[in-house]
Parts: structure tokens; sequence; C-alpha cells
């Protein structure tokens, strides 16, 4: 006989509560908008279409019986049945087309002249708004010593230098222009574009007459060639100076490494101005009045002739 005493009872699974229904994802939901937005933009092709037919159609039966009239009008002729000026010449409806039709039949014709058009407009206003809103510096300066520091106290530099500047170019504004090119590459300049986009910019600077300091140390000057025939003389404008070496002025018998706060600053560098004389598409009277401008400016500035003290004032605040 079973034994039904130990067995223990099962479990009623039609007794379980039935599960909440999970809710529709938002992917399910998005889904079926597409869904929804999709069959309605076919009906509404489908119309369009058949509206289009219905047209199309009705254009068809206008043209054959209009094709059946002449027919049936040139036989009434050959017949002698009606005689030519029995036949009612065709009358042209005229339309009158609206301001809008007409700018609309205007654009549609001339649409790759008109785009043509803008497009050369955009680039000539572009260059225009660049011409007059950009900034002349009224004095460059050119940094070529292997130093990667440099590129984070350039504009420390041009605001030490725009204290002894001055409003060269008379727009009313006192800014010097400082930048990095290295000519001999660094320990973090190992990428080609890098090194690339560095010898445009000297190549680019070296041909124009815009940058006339030039701060570089002895190896950057043999690396681009520039140990003669390259920068002035400056015992002639600095005479019995014992800063002055050979190719420009060291930087070490001035206050530059604690005015552009960088205490790093290497003795080996000094500021070389470039010989002003001309070359292919170089303007040497523009060339010879930047030199004279950066030969002033650098003068006030070992001199401590501060001109411009508000520029730091205004920078500062």
């Amino acid at each position: 006989m079973p034994d039904t005493e130990n067995k223990e009872p099962r479990e009623d699974i039609s007794a379980e509560e039935p599960k909440a229904k999970k809710g529709k994802s938002f992917m399910d939901v998005y889904r079926e908008v597409n869904e929804r937005e999709r069959a309605e933009e076919l009906k509404r092709q489908s119309e369009l279409e058949a509206a289009r037919a219905e047209r199309e159609r009705k254009e068809r039966d206008r043209y054959a019986e209009k094709l059946r009239q002449e027919k049936l009008e040139l036989l009434k002729l050959k017949q002698g049945v009606i005689s030519e000026e029995d036949i009612p010449s065709e009358v042209k409806e005229e339309r009158h087309y609206t301001v809008w039709e007409r700018v609309s039949n205007f654009f549609y014709h001339n649409k790759m002249y008109i785009i043509i058009g803008t497009a050369i407009f955009l680039i000539l206003a572009f260059l225009v708004y660049d011409l007059v809103t950009r900034v002349k510096p009224d004095v460059t300066v050119m940094i070529i010593a292997k130093d990667d520091s440099f590129q984070f106290y350039t504009e420390n530099i041009e605001l030490v230098l725009e204290r002894y500047c001055e409003d060269y170019n008379g727009d009313g504004k006192v800014d010097v222009r400082v930048f990095y090119a290295p000519a001999v590459m660094g320990e973090s300049q190992t990428d080609l574009y890098t090194r690339q986009s560095d010898q445009t910019k000297l190549v680019a600077e070296f041909q124009s007459g815009d940058t006339v300091i030039i701060i570089a140390d002895m190896e950057a000057c043999e690396e681009i060639g520039a140990t003669e025939g390259v920068f002035s003389d400056l015992s002639e404008v600095f005479p019995d100076d014992e800063n002055v070496t050979e190719l420009g002025y060291m930087l070490s018998g001035t206050n530059l490494a604690e005015d552009m706060e960088y205490p790093a600053l290497s003795d080996e560098l000094f500021a070389a101005f470039r010989e002003p004389h001309g070359g292919i598409g170089m303007n040497e009277e523009k060339f010879r009045t930047n030199y004279e401008h950066a030969v002033e400016l650098w003068t006030n500035y070992i001199t401590g002739n501060e001109i411009n003290p508000a520029a730091e004032d205004t920078d500062n605040s």
C-alpha cells in the first residue's frame, strides 16, 4: 500500500498570482511610431500617385479628343463639306502668373548661377571681414630655440614687451605677437606633422618682412644656416654693451626670465635681429621700418623705458 502520509502537497500552479504584465519598452514604442508614420506616408504617397494618374488620364483624353476633332475637320475639309474659314482657330489661353510663381520660375532656371554667385559673395565677405577685423601686430617675435616650454610662455612675453611698445601701425592698439616655431626638434616633437608645420612657419616668416626679432641659440641658428649674413651686427646699435654677441643680444643680461616668470630660461639664448634687406616678393622699405620698430622696442625694454604701462594694468584687471 503506497505511503501517502509523508508526501508533501503539490503547489497549486493554477493558484499562482499572474505576473504583472511588462510595459512596452522605449524601442517598442519607437518602432510602433515609425511603423505608423510609415503607413501614413505610404497612404499619402498612394493618394498623390492616384491624383497624378487621374490628371494624366484626363490630359490624355483631352489630347485624344483634340486629335479626333482635328482629324474630323480635316476629313470634312477634303470632302468639301467645310472651308478653311469655318475651322475655328485655336485660342491660346493667356496665363497670368503670380509674383511668387515668377520668383520661383526665375530661381528654378537660374539656380546654378545663383548658387555660384552666392558662394563667391560669401567668400569675398569673409575675406573682407577678416581683413577689417584682423589685429595687425606692431612687432612680431619668433622663437626658434629648442625649448618645448616656450609654447606655454608666449603670452607672458607678449604682455612684457607690450609695456615697452608703441602703436606703430596707428590702429589704436598696442599688440606684440610672439609665436614658437622651433628649428630643432625637441623631445615632444616626434610626429612628422608637427615637424612639417613648424618648418612651414619658419619658411613663411623668413619670406616676409614682418618678423624681425628672433629668439634663438647657436644650435638653432646653425640648424637653419643663419650664422652669417642673416642677423644684424648689434654692436653698432648698442655700442660697448657687454651683452651683445656676434649674432644677438644675450637674454641672460636682461630681466626677461623674471619678467616672463620662467626661471629655467636658458643662459644660451639671445635676441637676434634680422638684417633688413630685400628678397623675393619682399618689400624692403616695409622690412626696414619693421626693423627700426623692433630695435626701438628692444631699446625701451633693456633701458627700462616703460612707455605703455597701461597695457599691463589692463591685462591684469
